[in-house]
C-alpha cells in the first residue's frame, strides 16, 4: 500500500472505514448534493408539519386542565377554615363598622385582659345586651356604667380573659427564623419552659423544619398573617392573609390553630381586621408586657422588664431582624422569674373554650394544594436562584481558571514545537476549496489574497452556486491569468453541497476551505498543512481550525465580535485544542484531510452548523483536531443588530442541531475531555438559560425593585473581571491591540440579549420543525487590508 505525503496509509484503516461508512450512510448518500429537495433529513425537520400543531394543542388542553383545576381548587383554598353560621358575607365587617364612627368605638374591659373582639348591641326584653355576631351567642348584659359608655353605639370593642398571677405567658412574633428561632428554642428547652409563637406564614412556608420543632416540643403557634400585613384595606387579602397561613400550618405539621395576633398591634382602633379575623373563626391575642426588644441593635443589652407579680403576656421576637439581643434577653428574664417565683406557661390555661389548637388536625386538598402553591412561589425561586448563583460562580471559575490554563499551555508548546523540514518537492498538495454564491463585491479580494499564499504546492477550486451576479464572470477573468484557480459552476444547492463538489474534485490530500468574503493572510495555507504532513500526536490529524479574526472594526458591534472571536478562539479553543477537544472547526479557516472527507461523504446536509457537525464526526472517528493560531483570516462582521442577530440564529440553530446529532458522544469516556468536558459543559450552557432565563430575569427585577441589587452587580462584576483576565491572556498571545479592552465593560450588555434571544428563537425553530435556509449577509467589501505575513515566508514554486 502506498504511503501518502501526510502520513498514513492512502487506504483509512479497516475500523474506521467502517465507522465513516456508517456516517456516510446516516448522512443521507455520498455527497448528497440533492440536500435542497430532501435526499436528506434536517435534525428536529418534521416530515409531516403537524409537530408545532400537537404542541400548541398539548399546550392548549394542558392550560385548560391547569385552569380547570385552579377554578376547582382555588375557592376551596380561600374557603375558611374554621366554621362560623352567621353574617358570612365578606363584606359584612365594613357594612357594619360603617353604621358608625369607627373612629370612636366604644372600648370594654380593662387594658389586663388579652382578648380582643367586636361584640354587637343589642337591646333585649328591656336589657342592653353584647351579642357575636357570627355565632348569635349572648355573652352578657352590660352594667349602668357600660351602657353610658356605650350610648347608641351599634358595636363595641371588648377586651375579654384572665391571667393568672405570677404566671408568664411567653409570646414570640415574626418567626420562624432559621437562625434565631433555633437558638431561642435552644433556650426555652434548657430551661424546660413552654412559649407561644406567633408565626408569618411566608417563614414556614420557607422554614417547615423549624415550625415542625416548635410543635414537637410542646409549644403553642398562633397566627402572625402570612406577609406581615400592615394595612387593611382590602377584605380579600386580610382574609387570605390568614387562612392562607392557616392551611400552611395543617399541611407543614398538621396543625391548626385558631389564635390571631395583628402585626403592629393596637387591637384597640384596628374594629375592621378583629372583626375580619373573628368572622373567620380567629382569636387575637394581644400582650400586655412589651420588652421592644425589636428596638434594640444585636449589640445591646436588653433590660429585664420588672415583675410586679400580676400576670403578663410578655412580647418578644424571633424574626424580623438580627435578634442576637433578644435571645440574651430571653435567657435573664427566665432567670429573674424563676427567682421571683414566676410559673411559665403556653396561653393555653387562659383560652376561652373552643379556642384551644388542634394538634393532630390532617391537612385536606386545600391545605396541601395552598403549602404547594406557596412552596413553589416563595422557596422554589429563591432557592433555585441561590443554586443558579453559586452553579454559575463556581462553573465559571473552574471552567476559566481551566480554559486559561490549558490555553497557556497550548500557547506555550506552539511556540516551543520544532518543526521538521520538508523539501518542497515533497509538501502535499493542497486544495483550497471556495464556495461561493452572490460574492461579487469581495470575491476578487479573496482570490487575490490566495494568490499571495507562500506555500508552494496547492489549488483553488471555486464553486459558483448558480451565483445571479457577476462573480462567477469575476473568477473566469481572475482564471485566465492564474492557473493554479478552478472555476466549477453548479445549480444552486447550498453551501455545504457547493463544498461537496469542491470536495470531490480536488487533487490535494489536504483540503482547506475558506468563505466567499474571508481574506487569507499569506502564511496561512502552510502554518494549516503542517500539521498534517508533522504530526506529533497519537492520532493522526484530521482537521486544523484556523484563526478567524474581524476586519471590519469600525463600530461597536463589530469590536464586539472582534472581541468574542480572539477570546474564544485564542483561550477557548486553544484549551480545547490542547485536550483534544474541540467541537467546532470554522469552515471560514480550516483544513481537512480528504481521504475522510470522502470516507463520510464531506459536509452533511442535516445542520446548519455542517462545519461542526463534520468536526465531532471526525473526533467520533478518532482523528485529532488541532488549533493554529498562525493560520489567520479576515472575515467581515455583520455591522447592523439585525444581520448579526440573523447569522448568529444560524450559528446557534446549527450548533443546537450538531449537539443534538452528537449527543451519543456526551459523557462517554471513551472521547476524552470532548465527551467528559466540552460537549456536556455545552449542552448545560444551552439547557440551563433555555430553562431558567425567565425565572432569573424576573427574580433579578425584583431584587432590584426592592433595593437588593448587590448580589446581581457583585456577580455582573465577577463575570466582567474573568472575562476581562480572559481577553487580556487572549489578546496578549496574539499581539492584538489593547483597544478592544475598551469592549469588556459592555460585552455582556450585548451578549446576554443577543444569547437570549438566539436560544429561544432556535428552539421555536426546533419545535416548528421546519427547513431553516442559509443567512448570507450583505458583503459591504469592508474588510481592511490585511498584514503582511507572520512567519518566515516558503519560497513559492509554480
Amino acid at each position: 500500500m502506498a504511503e501518502s505525503a501526510i502520513g498514513g496509509e492512502v487506504r483509512l484503516p479497516r475500523k474506521i472505514a467502517r465507522k465513516a461508512l456508517k456516517v456516510r450512510t446516516s448522512s443521507g448518500g455520498r455527497w448528497g448534493r440533492r440536500a435542497r429537495n430532501g435526499s436528506t433529513v434536517p435534525v428536529f425537520y418534521d416530515r409531516s408539519g403537524k409537530r408545532w400543531f400537537r404542541l400548541i394543542g398539548i399546550l392548549v388542553l394542558a392550560a385548560i386542565i391547569a385552569v380547570g383545576s385552579m377554578l376547582w381548587i382555588v375557592p376551596q383554598a380561600m374557603s375558611q377554615t374554621w366554621d362560623r353560621t352567621l353574617n358570612q358575607d365578606p363584606n359584612y365587617a365594613s357594612e357594619l363598622l360603617a353604621t358608625a364612627d369607627v373612629e370612636d368605638t366604644p372600648l370594654l374591659g380593662e387594658q389586663s385582659n388579652p382578648f380582643s373582639r367586636v361584640l354587637l348591641v343589642e337591646h333585649i326584653d328591656g336589657r342592653t345586651m353584647l351579642t357575636e355576631p357570627f355565632t348569635g351567642e349572648h355573652i352578657r348584659a352590660l352594667d349602668p356604667e357600660e351602657e353610658q359608655t356605650v350610648g347608641d353605639h351599634p358595636y363595641v370593642m371588648e377586651r375579654f380573659g384572665q391571667l393568672q398571677e405570677k404566671h408568664l405567658y411567653l409570646t414570640f412574633d415574626d418567626g420562624p427564623d432559621v437562625t434565631y428561632t433555633p437558638e431561642m428554642l435552644d433556650v426555652l428547652s434548657s430551661e424546660g419552659v413552654p412559649a407561644t409563637f406567633f408565626n408569618i406564614g411566608s417563614n414556614v412556608v420557607e422554614h417547615p423544619d423549624v415550625f415542625q420543632r416548635m410543635i414537637r416540643e410542646g409549644h403553642m403557634v398562633g397566627n402572625h398573617t402570612m406577609t406581615h400585613v400592615t394595612s387593611w384595606d382590602s377584605n380579600v387579602r386580610n382574609r387570605e392573609e390568614l387562612i392562607a397561613t392557616d392551611r400552611v400550618m395543617r399541611s407543614t405539621a398538621d396543625y391548626a390553630t385558631p389564635l390571631f395576633r395583628l402585626p403592629t398591634g393596637d387591637p384597640d382602633n384596628k374594629a375592621f381586621p378583629i372583626m375580619q379575623a373573628q368572622q373567620l373563626g380567629y382569636l387575637h391575642v394581644d400582650f400586655t408586657l412589651d420588652t421592644e426588644d425589636w428596638t434594640y441593635s444585636p449589640g445591646d443589652r436588653i433590660e429585664v422588664p420588672e415583675l410586679d407579680g400580676s400576670g403578663q403576656i410578655v412580647l418578644m421576637h424571633d424574626g424580623g431582624g438580627d435578634r442576637t439581643a433578644s435571645v440574651e434577653a430571653l435567657k435573664g428574664l427566665i432567670a429573674e422569674a424563676k427567682a421571683d417565683g414566676y410559673t411559665f406557661s403556653t396561653l393555653a390555661p387562659v383560652l376561652p373554650a373552643g379556642y384551644e389548637p388542634i394538634t393532630d388536625e390532617k391537612p385536606v386538598l386545600a391545605d396541601e394544594a395552598t403549602a404547594f402553591a406557596l412552596t413553589g412561589l416563595l422557596v422554589w425561586p429563591d432557592v433555585t436562584i441561590t443554586w443558579l448563583f453559586w452553579f454559575g460562580l463556581g462553573s465559571l471559575t473552574i471552567m476559566s481558571v481551566l480554559y486559561v490554563t490549558l490555553a497557556l499551555v497550548g500557547h506555550r508548546r506552539q511556540r516551543r514545537r520544532v518543526w521538521r523540514e520538508i523539501p518542497e518537492e515533497e509538501l502535499p498538495l493542497v486544495s483550497v476549496v471556495l464556495p461561493v454564491f452572490n460574492e461579487e463585491p469581495v470575491v476578487r479580494r479573496t482570490l487575490e489574497a490566495l494568490q499571495r499564499s507562500d506555500y508552494p504546492n496547492f489549488e483553488v477550486l471555486a464553486i459558483d452556486d448558480g451565483s445571479t451576479d457577476r462573480t462567477l464572470e469575476i473568477m473566469q477573468d481572475f482564471a485566465r491569468t492564474w492557473p493554479r484557480l478552478r472555476v466549477i459552476t453548479q445549480a444552486n444547492g447550498g453551501k455545504s453541497v457547493a463544498s461537496n463538489h469542491g470536495i470531490e474534485q480536488a487533487r490535494g490530500e489536504i483540503v482547506v476551505t475558506l468563505d466567499g468574503d474571508t481574506l487569507f493572510e499569506s502564511q496561512t495555507i502552510r502554518m494549516l498543512a503542517r500539521h498534517f504532513y508533522d504530526s506529533n500526536g497519537k492520532r493522526p490529524v484530521g482537521a486544523v481550525a484556523g484563526h478567524v479574526k474581524v476586519g471590519n472594526r469600525k463600530g461597536v458591534l463589530s469590536m464586539w465580535q472582534s472581541l468574542e472571536y480572539i477570546s474564544g478562539i485564542c483561550v477557548t479553543r486553544m484549551a480545547e485544542g490542547t485536550v483534544g477537544a474541540i467541537s467546532i472547526v470554522p469552515g471560514a479557516c480550516a483544513a481537512w484531510r480528504r481521504d475522510v472527507l470522502v470516507a463520510v461523504g464531506g459536509y452533511s446536509h442535516d445542520t446548519l452548523a455542517e462545519d461542526a457537525d463534520l468536526t465531532m464526526t471526525l473526533q467520533g472517528l478518532g482523528y485529532a483536531v488541532v488549533q493554529e493560531n498562525q493560520a489567520v483570516a479576515w472575515t467581515e462582521a455583520p455591522v447592523t443588530v439585525k444581520g448579526l442577530a440573523k447569522q448568529r440564529l444560524r450559528w446557534t440553530y446549527g450548533n443546537i442541531q450538531a449537539l443534538w446529532k452528537h449527543a451519543g458522544m456526551i459523557f462517554r469516556p471513551k472521547y476524552g475531555a470532548l465527551g467528559m468536558i466540552a460537549l456536556p459543559y455545552a449542552m448545560l450552557s444551552t439547557l440551563i438559560p433555555l430553562v431558567f432565563l425567565p425565572l432569573t430575569v424576573v427574580m433579578a427585577g425584583i431584587n432590584f425593585a426592592g433595593g437588593n441589587w448587590h448580589p446581581i452587580a457583585l456577580f455582573a462584576g465577577f463575570v466582567m473581571l474573568i472575562h476581562g483576565v480572559i481577553c487580556v491572556i487572549a489578546i496578549w498571545m496574539v499581539k492584538e491591540s489593547p483597544r478592544h479592552l475598551l469592549m469588556v465593560p459592555f460585552y455582556r450588555v450585548i451578549y446576554e440579549p443577543l444569547r437570549a434571544y438566539l436560544l429561544y428563537a432556535s428552539l421555536i425553530k426546533a419545535l416548528k420543525g421546519k427547513v431553516v435556509g442559509w443567512y448570507k449577509p450583505e458583503r459591504m467589501n469592508s474588510v481592511a487590508e490585511i498584514p503582511e505575513a507572520r512567519t518566515a515566508p516558503v519560497p513559492a514554486t509554480v
